[in-house]
């Protein structure tokens, strides 16, 4: 088994070196916006964007951190929608039945206009009716419909306006009169800018959406005209893009299904249509996008499957950049630096950029990988900038007093956990020699913090048939992947000890003073040293606590939240002392999650401090115990000076004792 060595410095974290000497050399960063690596989100707003699916609409799965406002904006800025669909809409008096209005699609900005024409015609045209009815000879000339030619030469394109016009105008000459004195309400107008409307909405009800019919009294009698229509999100966004959360209609089912039956019939119904008012619906060209995450999209279709029908596309959201080349530096720092002023702060420093970036590393908990969570990171240069003075540009120093406030205000039960172990109140011991008892690492989630605290793992063995029993399963305190990986351990030894025989020994697997549930197999390789560490009576150094989850083959496997373990056992180390035997075992395959604090790799570089990489649980053994595992040799069996020996032995002498030796005195004694 290939020998392991400790950690140096520059495989701790984010390589901050080549990060500063590119940033250095770069006269001039591009602004880069915030559908920075949305590759998946850019390839559906493109179809999205496109004539073909003006009918399809799209569900854009993200996450709390990101600013999923401003990321759509752009996307839809970068990809905009055609103007095609884009009309003003008028509501006017229908004169032979008021009840029901009668809406009018107008060209974008022309709704305004159309009022001003109408009313200066009937204006004009109701002079000319007056002046014949005073007159002494009396005319039997259409006065509404000769004025009206001029009318219908600008809105010739439109045959829908021209009909009404014609017939509001016969019924007019034929004496009807307009039951309210304004014929055009203007109900939505568009800017004439050649633009699209994107109209976001949070809280969504059905009136929001669809709009209302507000009613007044009038000498004690209620009443309604198609002046008091009022639009709703969708009349607004008509022809554009509407953005809804997807949570609030889960919460309110019958919201989504009216929207699904305007989606359906293509057009926007009045939900509260009454006895006193009926308008006509008006086309729906609205493009929806639902915003959530994958949950809610599960929960959608749960409720109604026919969303794959009408949300065919999908943008999922992502949360992290892959830094491949120098470029991609480049790119991701132009990105903070636009965050930055999009904030109205001021302009990072190189080392403040830096600084940010391998903040977003560890967030990330990856080397070469970056954060995209853009609210979060645009508060914190926020909350940096309060430290700057007039006319600075924030520094590194500014960014890490930002980073450190921060994690101050939210680790109070962090502190808390950490002042109980300095107190003893939780036995933890980070020196010297025991058997059957290891420091294993966790992290405890909190609902604003997660931090490392280590666990005293035990093991006590006695005559049995080879069960291990896990305590916190038995009494219900540990989850079913804890469990998992106390039977994938299980399974290991016995591939070791017990392919001949039973093995004469049973142990009791405890987590030492806790008292919530837990869950998760990183434990598995600790729970597997201490095991043997009973089985052997063979002492485990408790400066070197162990993470890592394993397969039924020893080999070790990554698991989650390594940097804030080693945090945790590095304070608790630094509380009783440290000394250059105390160190932690990691899984390889992590090394490259590591970000830690500058203080630890300091530690690490001074060897007052050591990390661990191992790829199998033979290499842990040799670290924690000072023996070697031990391979079977010819004969099947481990070699005398082994751990694998040790045991083995162990279980020999149980399993088939041998008898007593006496001598010829003893002999004579009980003749």
């Amino acid at each position: 088994m290939k020998k392991v060595s400790g950690l140096t410095k520059d495989s701790l974290g984010f390589n901050q070196q080549r990060a500063q000497t590119l940033l250095e050399d770069q006269s001039w960063l591009d602004a880069i916006g915030l559908s920075l690596g949305q590759e998946r989100a850019r390839n559906a707003f493109k179809f999205f964007s496109t004539p073909e699916c003006s009918e399809q609409h799209m569900m854009v799965l993200g996450y709390p951190a990101i600013d999923s406002k401003a990321l759509i904006r752009e996307l839809l800025t970068s990809h905009p929608l055609t103007t095609d669909n884009v009309f003003d809409v008028v509501y006017c008096e229908d004169v032979t039945n008021s009840r029901r209005p009668i809406s009018l699609n107008l060209p974008q900005g022309q709704g305004v206009k159309f009022e001003r024409l109408v009313h200066s015609w009937l204006k004009r045209s109701g002079l000319l009716v007056k002046e014949n009815k005073d007159s002494d000879t009396q005319s039997d000339q259409k006065y509404y419909t000769v004025e009206l030619e001029p009318l219908l030469k600008v809105f010739k394109r439109l045959p829908k306006v021209i009909s009404y016009l014609s017939e509001l105008a016969k019924q007019l000459d034929s004496g009807n009169t307009l039951s309210h004195p304004v014929l055009v309400n203007n109900f939505v107008s568009q800017e004439a800018d050649n633009t699209f409307p994107i109209v976001f909405c949070d809280n969504p009800d059905s009136l929001k959406l669809f709009g209302d019919i507000a009613h007044i009294t009038e000498q004690g009698t209620t009443v309604a005209n198609h002046h008091l229509l009022q639009p709703g999100l969708l009349h607004q966004a008509n022809g554009g893009v509407l953005i809804l959360p997807s949570d609030r209609l889960l919460e309110n089912p019958q919201l989504w299904f009216e929207l699904k039956s305007s989606l359906f019939d293509r057009e926007i119904k009045w939900t509260s249509a009454n006895h006193w008012l009926d308008p006509q619906a008006i086309p729906l060209k609205t493009q929806i996008i639902l915003v959530g995450d994958a949950l809610s999209y599960k929960n959608f279709l749960e409720i109604d499957p026919d969303i794959t029908q009408f949300f065919p596309l999908v943008a999922e959201v992502n949360h992290q950049f892959a830094l491949d080349t120098d470029e991609d530096y480049l790119r991701y720092a132009g990105y903070l630096q636009n965050i930055a002023r999009r904030a109205n702060c001021y302009d990072l420093t190189t080392c403040a950029l830096v600084a940010l970036m391998t903040y977003s590393s560890f967030l990330i908990e990856h080397q070469h990988r970056m954060s995209l969570d853009s609210s979060m990171l645009k508060s914190l240069i926020q909350q940096a900038q309060v430290f700057t003075t007039d006319g600075d540009k924030l520094s590194e120093q500014h960014i890490e007093q930002a980073i450190e406030a921060f994690n101050h205000r939210k680790n109070r039960i962090a502190q808390y956990s950490f002042e109980s172990i300095k107190d003893k109140q939780l036995l933890l011991i980070t020196d010297g020699q025991h058997v059957g008892q290891i420091n294993a690492l966790s992290v405890l989630d909190t609902d604003l913090d997660s931090f490392g605290e280590p666990s005293r793992v035990t093991a006590a063995v006695y005559v049995g048939s080879g069960e291990i029993s896990d305590v916190e399963r038995k009494v219900d305190m540990a989850g079913n992947i804890h469990a998992k990986g106390v039977a994938i351990l299980t399974s290991y030894l016995h591939q070791k000890f017990a392919l001949d025989e039973e093995i004469p020994l049973d142990a009791n697997l405890v987590f030492e003073q806790s008292y919530q549930g837990i869950d998760g197999d990183s434990a598995a390789m600790a729970s597997l040293l201490c095991l043997l560490s009973a089985f052997a009576a063979k002492p485990l150094e408790q400066g070197i606590a162990v993470t890592g989850a394993m397969d039924q083959f020893g080999n070790i496997l990554a698991i989650g939240g390594v940097n804030e373990k080693i945090i945790g056992f590095y304070n608790v180390c630094k509380a009783n002392g440290l000394h250059n035997k105390q160190a932690v075992i990691i899984p390889s395959s992590n090394i490259n999650n590591l970000n830690l604090p500058p203080e630890i790799c300091e530690a690490i570089n001074k060897n007052t401090f050591s990390i661990f990489p191992v790829d199998h649980i033979e290499q842990a053994i040799e670290l924690c115990f000072n023996l070697k595992a031990g391979t079977v040799d010819d004969d099947g069996c481990y070699p005398e000076k082994t751990l694998y020996g040790v045991i083995e032995q162990r279980i020999e002498s149980i399993n088939n004792p041998q008898p007593e030796h006496r001598t010829i005195l003893d002999r004579l004694k009980f003749w």
